[in-house]
């Protein structure tokens, strides 16, 4: 302080900046942040929450806000206040972090909890299996069996009748245009799309090689691929192949036969290499975790061998040996069952089409039990929709959707989930929230 002797009068003069008079939308990265309450306190996907706090950064490059484990965007800061939104999928109970140029971490002390709304609608199909209807999706028919959906949301559909092998077609869905499009009349697989290139790859059982491909810059015309087995490795005796996947690491497009051979195919070349054995038995779905490079998840139909019926199962591609990594991950379980919880400790009865979402979240078309199964990154397993052990076709929401034998399973970028229900022939849409 300075102090001044004016006209006999003693006057008092701040010479410098006081914390008092500190503008406080001015960060100090010297002084430590402190967080004090946020509004609301609970909410759904993209709920906007207000942060209330000290010395916070007004530059939001400089700070990250998490739910759990879930980044939230950050919408702006004041240095007192600063706006997020709620990110998808978090968890029930939420610990809010404000993490600061990656190395000051904070947690609010309250939680907050996260609600989510989930609805099943119908976009396609009737109910009737044969023949098929293509164009517009209000009048469209189709007994769809499996699918997957690109980068740019098109949805690829194998269709084939539950009472026979009839109405055998690769078709796509253009849902913006509301229509069903027929691209080839054939007998396939489960299909899947590469995220880079949105090539579609479609798994089918003519000869030991072959499969389809479809890129979009040829509009998707199918073409009829044989990919080179290694001579090294001895051949399976038929193509019973039923699912492909696309590894996001490698670019490769992995597969798996009946007999237990699980190959990886050069999408350039079409050259195979062999990448380990595994028991015997069918499997209707693979797919790899975006958070856990090179583990691939597979399920296991009822005839899986060494115990793994009705499981899911995982083996790390990238280990030196692949085939000694192989794990049955759900419990083990001869008749199949249902039954929620931890991983290891959850049933399945005859789980098809599997696939995992950019959050590491897995979704389930568990056949057997007429519902849609979710495994979420902290390996805990929840029935989504459906009433376990019963079938039916119903829309709406948790207490009312109903499912008959789902057999296929595909996200969006959106992370909208589509499932090919085969036992109502129809496409159905779950929208989370």
């Amino acid at each position: 302080m300075c102090l001044l002797l004016v006209g006999g009068l003693m006057q008092v003069y701040s010479c410098g900046d006081s914390d008092k008079d500190k503008d406080p939308s001015v960060y100090d990265p010297s002084k430590p942040t402190k967080l004090l309450t946020f509004y609301p306190d609970s909410g759904k996907f993209q709920e906007q929450v207000l942060l209330t706090g000290e010395n916070m950064p007004t530059d939001v490059s400089q700070v990250k806000v998490y739910f759990n484990q879930r980044q939230a965007a950050v919408i702006g800061s004041t240095g007192t206040r600063m706006y997020v939104q709620a990110p998808r999928l978090p968890g029930d109970t939420c610990t809010i972090s404000v993490v600061i140029s990656g190395k000051d971490s904070l947690s609010y002390t309250a939680s907050f909890y996260y609600k989510t709304s989930i609805m099943v609608t119908t976009i396609a199909g009737n109910g009737v299996e044969d023949p098929l209807v293509q164009g517009d999706l209000t009048v469209a028919q189709l007994p769809a069996r499996y699918l997957c959906v690109d980068k740019d949301d098109n949805i690829f559909i194998s269709t084939r009748g539950t009472s026979c092998d009839c109405n055998t077609n690769l078709c796509r869905i253009d849902e913006k245009n509301n229509e069903l499009v027929l691209i080839q009349s054939v007998v396939s697989n489960i299909p899947a799309a590469d995220p880079a290139t949105g090539v579609i790859s479609v798994a089918t059982e003519t000869t030991v090689g072959s499969f389809i491909t479809m890129d979009p810059r040829e509009f998707w015309a199918p073409r009829f691929r044989e990919f080179k087995w290694p001579d090294n490795v001895a051949r399976p005796a038929n193509g019973w192949k039923h699912c492909m996947v696309v590894n996001p690491d490698d670019s490769y497009i992995y597969t798996r036969f009946y007999y237990g051979q699980v190959m990886k195919i050069n999408p350039i070349n079409y050259e195979a290499e062999f990448v380990g054995m595994t028991p015997q038995g069918d499997s209707y779905g693979l797919t790899f975790d975006p958070t856990q490079p090179g583990i691939l998840y597979i399920s296991m139909w009822n005839n899986g061998g060494g115990g793994t019926a009705h499981g899911i199962c995982t083996m790390d591609v990238n280990a030196e040996d692949p085939a000694s990594t192989f794990t049955l991950v759900s419990a083990p379980i001869a008749s199949g069952g249902h039954r929620d919880g931890k991983l290891e400790n959850a049933q399945f009865r005859q789980p098809a089409q599997i696939f995992c979402d950019a959050d590491g979240n897995m979704y389930v078309a568990d056949f057997g039990n007429h519902c849609i199964r979710r495994i979420t990154p902290e390996k805990m397993v929840e029935t989504v929709l459906g009433m376990p052990g019963t079938s039916g076709w119903k829309d709406g929401g948790k207490e009312d959707a109903l499912f008959k034998n789902p057999r296929g399973i595909g996200i969006a970028q959106d992370g909208t989930v589509y499932i090919a229900d085969n036992g109502n022939s129809r496409v159905r849409k779950l929208s989370i929230n």
